[in-house]
């Protein structure tokens, strides 16, 4: 878990996972000097049923969720490819299979899942995906999808948050190119200079 922008103590991450993961039991929480936690969950059923939801914000910041894997590096991982949430409006029905829900998130990066209404199909105005993405690289706003009969279709990607990425610093959330450059005000240089004497009369 990474906040984007903000290193928060271990008891506010605490008190944020009993307010907002509640439905699942709870779980501990260690603080890597890199800046990023590890939450160890009882069940890998309650960890993806956190993963899975979203997405998450810390007091208006943006919550980056991973899967912790033995080859895990924050700087390659976090950093770079990050969980982002796309929407496809109006996707035809003959692609809300997992098969083909699978298939369209990977011309976009990595699928994690898909979120509970586009699973069980209770809203079809538009499917909600997790995807693992590259976001060092520009975001696609759209992918070209081939149907059963051989024809290709546009189909918009919108995304619930799109980061942006500094390649300066390399560090997702923001830009320093855009940081406003803070304007030092000039010097000004005291001088003393001792009071004439006045002329007494003798």
């Amino acid at each position: 878990m990474y906040v984007v922008g903000d290193v928060p103590t271990i008891a506010s991450v605490k008190r944020y996972i009993a307010a907002n993961w509640s439905r699942v039991g709870v779980p501990n929480v260690f603080l890597h000097d890199d800046g990023y936690f590890v939450i160890k969950f009882n069940s890998l059923a309650e960890r993806d049923e956190i993963l899975c939801k979203g997405p998450y914000t810390f007091f208006n910041k943006p919550v980056i969720i991973k899967p912790w894997t033995a080859a895990f590096n924050f700087y390659e991982e976090v950093l770079k490819v990050i969980p982002l949430w796309v929407k496809l409006s109006n996707l035809p029905l003959n692609c809300w299979s997992c098969d083909s829900l699978s298939r369209i998130a990977s011309l976009l990066g990595v699928p994690v899942c898909a979120d509970d209404c586009t699973t069980r199909q209770q809203r079809v105005s538009f499917a909600r995906l997790l995807v693992e993405m590259d976001v060092t690289a520009n975001l696609p706003d759209h992918v070209w999808i081939e149907d059963v009969n051989g024809n290709e279709f546009k189909q918009q990607v919108v995304y619930d948050w799109k980061p942006s990425y500094c390649k300066k610093c390399q560090m997702p959330g923001h830009n320093c190119d855009t940081v406003p450059v803070r304007k030092v005000p000039p010097v000004v240089k005291k001088v003393w200079v001792p009071k004439k004497q006045q002329n007494r009369a003798g």
